[in-house]
């Protein structure tokens, strides 16, 4: 009876629960690293998460730009943890969004008006696009690879119909 006992608390589920401190609009009024990464998506338009994450990445090593961002590499590209998370951020509070189509990121209406009233100061802000366009060239084959995975993805997903 106890080995029964024992084998069926090896097979259950655990559950973990991960607590996560509220978000609010608040919140990204007075955090520069994410009044860059809105002034960021704004200047490019649209850009996937993976060119976005490169470009973040690059902006810190060869620009100098002041980005509070740890990354590790995997399979050659940068990860990082906390652009990841301050992204989901900005898509939960609505000042991001992704295109449905294309997958890509871009700024709402509302993340438009939010730089609009909360912006960066102008030298900090020409200093940040400057750099920004200098390195455009380098994440415009990684922008281009995402757009080609997209749309092999929705070919499959319209041949499997």
């Amino acid at each position: 009876m106890v080995i029964v006992m024992s084998q069926q608390q090896k097979q259950s589920k655990e559950l973990k629960i991960v607590t996560r401190p509220v978000v609010t609009v608040d919140n990204v009024k007075g955090d520069t690293n994410k009044l860059k990464l809105l002034h960021i998506i704004k200047h490019l338009g649209s850009v996937s998460e993976k060119a976005l994450t490169y470009l973040i990445h690059l902006l810190q090593d060869e620009a100098k730009i002041q980005l509070r961002y740890n990354y590790i590499n995997v399979g050659g590209m940068p990860c990082s943890k906390q652009l990841r998370d301050d992204i989901n951020m900005l898509l939960y509070l609505g000042l991001v969004e992704t295109d449905a189509v294309s997958r890509r990121l871009k700024l709402t209406s509302s993340g438009v008006e939010f730089l609009g009233m909360y912006g960066l100061s102008e030298d900090e802000l020409k200093m940040l696009l400057s750099s920004v366009d200098e390195l455009k060239g380098k994440i415009s084959s990684i922008d281009v690879e995402a757009d080609l995975s997209a749309r092999k993805m929705r070919s499959l997903k319209l041949s499997r119909r």
